[in-house]
């Protein structure tokens, strides 16, 4: 696996079999931007790519891994970056939420918000203009009224 970190191209490093992973990879495709996926139930990176994600994120392996869903596993364990690699290649439904990459710019995200911050994208699924740009007030579609 080789993890693209090109401008105008997003790396979505998830597990599709969490709630999270699953629900993150519809909105991220809802945004209309270049996302590449990268299910780690299909291809895992290298321990050598895992060690540069934890350490430009200033974490460690174990901070991305929920031990709860690990069976019998005593939570209160210390492991080593490599023996973690291992675990989250066999229990790829223990990462923590998603990590993504776009050119230098890297997150660990937990939460649907985090997502649409890191797509500069609003609630309403609208791109936001800088603050000394003049808002959209007007229909930008045929047949649409607004009130």
């Amino acid at each position: 696996m080789t993890i693209n970190t090109e401008k105008q191209q997003i790396t979505c490093i998830y597990a599709s079999g969490t709630k999270f992973g699953k629900q993150l990879k519809a909105l991220a495709e809802a945004t209309k931007k270049a996302v590449f996926f990268n299910d780690i139930k299909e291809s895992m990176p290298s321990d050598t790519q895992w060690h540069d994600i934890v350490n430009r994120l200033k974490l460690s392996l174990n901070d991305l891994i929920d031990k709860s869903k690990i069976e019998d596993l005593d939570e209160n364990t210390n492991f080593k970056e490599e023996d973690l690699v291992k675990i989250l290649a066999k229990y790829p439904d223990a990462l923590v939420g998603a990590i993504l990459l776009e050119d230098n710019h890297i997150e660990h995200i937990t939460q649907y918000t985090s997502l649409l911050k890191f797509f500069n994208v609003d609630s309403a699924g609208l791109e936001k203009t800088l603050h000394f740009e003049d808002p959209v007030t007007e229909s930008q579609t045929k047949n649409e009224t607004f009130l």
